[in-house]
């Protein structure tokens, strides 16, 4: 348990002030330097969705004046054509009412009352609902409004029901939660270089580097859609140096940011105009990172194999400042035929991990690990407006726990969490996004009734974030060994392959198309998509062992718990922990589950960025690890070892464990008598005198030697592994397992030489590996296997004479 301490308890950092509260300090990182209305021209600049505002919390006197419903205030900043006077005023933002919604605010609004954990939280610098504290029936909405200690919250969605827009109090109402986004406008600009600056204000006191620190002011040049070129008007932008925060370093810099190596086809930049007139940019993107233009294309399984598990993330701090985009399509060997299959309006699903900052200025590493951080997200290829090609749409569905800087539980632009200036980390740590794109997660429609894994997902994770942001009532959401970023937005995966499942099985009209219809493309397709939920169930429950608090939520969600009233459950312990251990770290999952997409067929488009933006010499991207660090094996060993060791067996897997053992008797005892290998002849010891031996028996040779030739060299059976490879590396550890006995007679255990070169007993010996290589793969369990071998030693030995074929040296 002290490991997991170490590991992932997150570490008070020097300071007690966040990361948000120093960055606030900056004008230019609070609201109220950007005036309501703005003068940018509107050939140069589009407003970043078609409603965007700032939520603000209401007080509690006007919860009490109406129902305990779920609204909140919303200051506009942008709107459709048609409703361009509520521009700059201060609407109620509520729910579009709809049965699936009354079961979403059920399972996540609650009453808020921080204990003593949140405090410490706080302390700690971490950003908690303070305002949150005390109030009763908290439903999404309002939480996300008051997640912070300031209403600087601003979403942006596309659709809305207005009601009473002519009032002075007009209503909007939503479908689902909005996006948090950065920004109201976005340009498409080059950076030209660093202009002179008007006055002191302009020159940063402190930035990374050598001093003098460069102005924050930039020459850019708008993109010409004409021409499709960028030689549209120059103009003069601001980009804010933010302030150097908890590390003594600096989240991002506009440093040197036109000489950046991904700034050759452009940046677009999400903001607004300030104070002084000039557009403030608040929010980043590289356009090369979002077009589908891949830098490399890897052909086949294997090679997409190698990628995932090496060259993903390979010589990470030499790319510093650079971004690659990977294709691996493991069905063609034609770009052309690769490329096509992206087309406009295609979703997917994506997994995002992000590495770690190293250098004179990073992060302390605990035992080699960098663990990272892990989401989903949503990938769309849609057509840019500016340039009019085709690009990725990335809305994260971020499971994030409390933290410094003031990142919320939700989902985010990648504008809002990856560019963002004050807190995003495309300019401080290496990123990778998977995108995944697989005809199995398509919608299916058997008859007219619908299912869509993919929004199922985000049903679940919505969920999931909401839970996050309020910390289930007690204000703090933190990371422990069995509750993390990781593994509970694989929580949410699981929850969502259960509830597809039972919405099948509830159904009897969708069973009748599919047993009507057994060769239609659809039902081809769904019976895929099975065996992909089953496989990844595989992993995220091992040996079949769910999680008693998963199984719970999954119940709830899926409408099958006979409690009515059944809330999300969530139990910390070590063995829970070790239940999810295939999803406890970022990097392990992240390569898992892209693995397993892969040997499904899907294609798989990786999108890394490492480090990129201004230059920050001070700091260097570090690849996310699996435990230890860059050491694989080691991490793969220990985290087998817990798990053999923790999970004990079933009742069912004792009783296989126990036929495997009657299995080997009825084998080697008739084979040992028959060459005489084998005499009946008991110990005539008293009981009390075996005590010590079988202790002794049962640690060495029983013990140690399955955690050696079958815990260690063998994958553990949770359906990462395919079951070639598994055969292949059982038929290596069964061979090492015979040669080790003479090896160890001849030069340690002296007793038993000749004995152990004898050909009938090395047969034995074999026999006895492989019962135990199968009851490892039935069970698990360390416990199990060490018992098979413990009882075939102790009866040789005591039952079977084994003890005088043994020299006059032996130890027992």
């Amino acid at each position: 348990m002290a490991l997991f301490a170490l590991l992932f308890t997150p570490k008070p950092p020097l300071v007690t002030q966040s990361d948000y509260a120093i960055a606030r300090q900056l004008p230019a990182n609070q609201l109220s330097y950007y005036p309501l209305q703005q003068s940018l021209d509107p050939q140069h600049y589009r407003a970043i969705a078609d409603w965007v505002g700032r939520l603000i919390l209401p007080k509690v006197e006007d919860y009490q004046k109406d129902n305990p419903k779920d609204w909140v205030w919303l200051e506009i900043y942008q709107a459709p054509p048609q409703y361009q006077n509520l521009i700059g005023k201060k609407v109620r933002l509520t729910w579009q009412p709809s049965p699936e919604l009354d079961r979403y605010l059920k399972l996540v609004t609650t009453d808020i009352n921080f204990d003593e954990a949140a405090t410490e939280s706080e302390k700690q610098g971490n950003v908690l609902p303070r305002r949150l504290d005390g109030r009763s029936h908290v439903g999404p909405l309002q939480a996300l409004a008051g997640a912070r200690t300031d209403d600087d919250v601003v979403i942006g969605f596309p659709t809305a029901q207005v009601s009473e827009a002519d009032q002075a109090t007009p209503i909007l109402r939503v479908k689902q939660m909005p996006l948090m986004v950065t920004g109201r406008s976005v340009a498409l600009v080059k950076m030209l270089g660093e202009a002179p600056p008007r006055s002191a204000q302009d020159l940063p006191a402190q930035c990374p580097g050598a001093a003098p620190c460069p102005s924050e002011l930039m020459r850019v040049q708008h993109y010409n859609p004409n021409t499709q070129t960028f030689d549209g008007t120059e103009e003069i932008i601001r980009i804010p140096q933010q302030p150097r925060i908890s590390g003594d370093r600096f989240i991002s810099t506009p440093r040197q940011l036109a000489e950046s190596p991904e700034g050759k086809d452009g940046w677009y930049i999400y903001g607004a105009q300030g104070k002084e007139g000039l557009f403030t940019v608040q929010a980043l993107a590289p356009r090369s990172l979002l077009q589908l233009k891949p830098t490399d294309i890897v052909f086949g399984q294997n090679s997409g194999t190698d990628y995932i598990n090496q060259g993903n993330w390979k010589n990470t701090p030499e790319r510093k400042g650079t971004a690659q985009s990977v294709l691996v399509d493991p069905r063609s060997d034609s770009p052309e035929i690769a490329l096509k299959s992206w087309q406009e309006g295609d979703r997917g699903l994506g997994i995002h991990l992000f590495g770690g900052i190293g250098g004179k200025k990073g992060e302390s590493v605990s035992g080699g690990t960098v663990t990272g951080h892990f989401s989903f997200f949503f990938p769309q290829v849609v057509r840019d407006p500016f340039t009019k090609e085709l690009q990725w749409r990335i809305p994260y569905y971020q499971v994030y726990a409390h933290n410094p800087q003031g990142i919320l539980s939700g989902s985010q632009s990648f504008a809002n969490y990856t560019g963002n200036l004050q807190r995003g980390w495309l300019n401080s740590r290496p990123i990778s996004n998977v995108i995944i794109k697989s005809e199995i997660l398509n919608d299916y429609d058997f008859g007219g009734i619908k299912l869509s894994p993919l929004t199922e997902l985000q049903r679940q994770l919505e969920v999931m974030m909401a839970r996050y942001r309020t910390g289930d009532g007690n204000g703090n959401a933190s990371v422990t060994p069995a509750a993390s970023c990781v593994q509970d937005s694989n929580q949410a995966l699981y929850i969502t392959i259960e509830v597809l499942k039972q919405q099948v099985a509830d159904n009897p009209a969708i069973r009748d198309w599919l047993q009507t219809n057994p060769t239609d493309p659809q039902t081809k397709r769904f019976e895929k998509l099975i065996q992909l939920g089953d496989r990844l169930t595989q992993v995220l429950a091992p040996r079949g062992v769910i999680r008693t608090d998963w199984k719970n939520n999954a119940q709830t969600l899926a409408g099958t718990t006979a409690d009515p009233n059944s809330r999300f459950m969530q139990k910390d312990t070590l063995a829970n922990a070790l239940l999810s251990w295939q999803s406890m770290l970022p990097r392990v999952s992240h390569d898992v589950l892209s693995q397993i997409f892969l040997d499904y067929g899907a294609t798989l488009w990786f999108l890394r960025p490492n480090q990129v933006g201004g230059k920050m010499p001070e700091i260097l991207p570090l690849a996310p690890t699996n435990l230890f660090g860059e050491t694989p094996f080691i991490s793969a060993a220990l985290r087998r070892i817990l798990a053999s060791v923790i999970l004990l067996p079933t009742a069912q897997e004792w009783g296989i464990a126990v036929a495997l053992l009657g299995l080997y008797a009825a084998i080697a005892i008739p084979v040992g008598l028959k060459y005489q290998f084998l005499q009946w002849q008991p110990s005539q010891q008293p009981l009390w005198q075996w005590i010590l031996p079988l202790i002794v028996l049962f640690f060495k040779p029983a013990l140690w030697e399955e955690l050696v030739f079958r815990v260690i060299l063998l994958p553990y059976p949770d359906g990462s592994v395919s079951w070639p490879l598994k055969i292949g590396l059982a038929l290596f550890s069964l061979g090492l397992f015979v040669i080790y006995h003479p090896i160890n007679a001849r030069f340690s255990y002296k007793a038993g030489n000749p004995l152990f070169f004898d050909p009938l007993f090395l047969s034995l010996a074999a026999l006895l590996g492989l019962i135990c290589t199968i009851a490892y793969f039935a069970t698990g369990s360390l416990w199990a296997i060490a018992l098979i071998h413990w009882v075939v030693v102790t009866v040789w030995l005591f039952g079977f004479n084994g003890r005088s074929k043994l020299s006059q040296n032996r130890v027992i």
